[in-house]
């Protein structure tokens, strides 16, 4: 019986420290060596460009009063209506189709290149206009362990990836911040990133900022299933105590 106790101990304390997390697992941006330390970086933050299936909002101003009216009741309703529905959708092609002028071609312009064509284009058939354009629906998914996984919408061009995962409220406590995942579709091609949020140099990386349509997934580290199996813990060592018991009782 004294060798049963004494099992049941050592599985106990083994079970304890196989469930305990690294603090190296548990912080952002950790501090390098005091002789690599860094405080200072740079990152040229990229300019996103229209691609087919983005949606833009465009803005029409006008000091004709005709036309303003025509376009200043799309902008009036665009607060009773959800502004999605008044955006551009970008075709396979690159184009979007506008007003009184039909297809326009946008595709991998800034949003200031593609102003200055949507002015040239549209001035054409209406004269002393100004044209805004902002891009709507964009979106990022944020799975795995984090606290509130979900599709959550932005309204920026781009937000860095600690913004993304604020809006899922965080990581758990079991996420695995040295195995992030960031998942990009470009040029039809869909691509896998392994992301290190631990690392300070993740502010220079070029993955650091996050684009429409992104897909963050952050992977669970193994204490995760350790402590997934010590739930039957309980079950287990009450099973070891009454087979030994039993022992006891029929065998001595």
């Amino acid at each position: 019986m004294l060798k049963v106790i004494k099992l049941l101990i050592l599985l106990v304390i083994i079970a304890s420290f196989s469930s305990c997390i690294p603090k190296k697992k548990l912080l952002y941006t950790q501090d390098q060596k005091e002789k690599d330390e860094q405080n200072e970086y740079v990152n040229i933050r990229p300019e996103k460009t229209i691609q087919p299936f983005d949606n833009i909002y465009i803005k029409v101003s006008s000091i004709d009063e005709k036309t303003a009216s025509i376009f200043d009741s799309q902008t009036r309703n665009a607060s009773e209506i959800n502004i999605n529905l008044l955006s551009y959708t970008v075709n396979q092609s690159g184009y979007i189709n506008f007003p009184f002028v039909g297809e326009i071609f946008v595709k991998n312009m800034t949003l200031p290149q593609a102003q200055v064509r949507i002015e040239e284009e549209v001035g054409e058939y209406l004269p002393n206009i100004s044209i805004s354009v902002k891009f709507v629906n964009n979106t990022v998914s944020v799975l795995g362990e984090v606290k509130r996984p979900g599709e959550y919408a932005f309204y920026r061009d781009q937000i860095t990836i600690f913004q993304a995962l604020s809006f899922a409220s965080g990581i758990t406590d079991y996420g695995n911040k040295q195995k992030v995942i960031l998942v990009r579709e470009a040029k039809n091609k869909i691509n896998y990133y392994y992301l290190d949020l631990t690392n300070k140099n993740i502010v220079s990386s070029e993955y650091y900022y996050i684009i429409p349509n992104d897909v963050l997934i952050v992977k669970p580290i193994r204490a995760k299933f350790r402590n997934l199996s010590l739930v039957n813990l309980p079950i287990f060592l009450a099973t070891i105590t009454t087979l030994s018991t039993l022992y006891i009782l029929f065998y001595k």
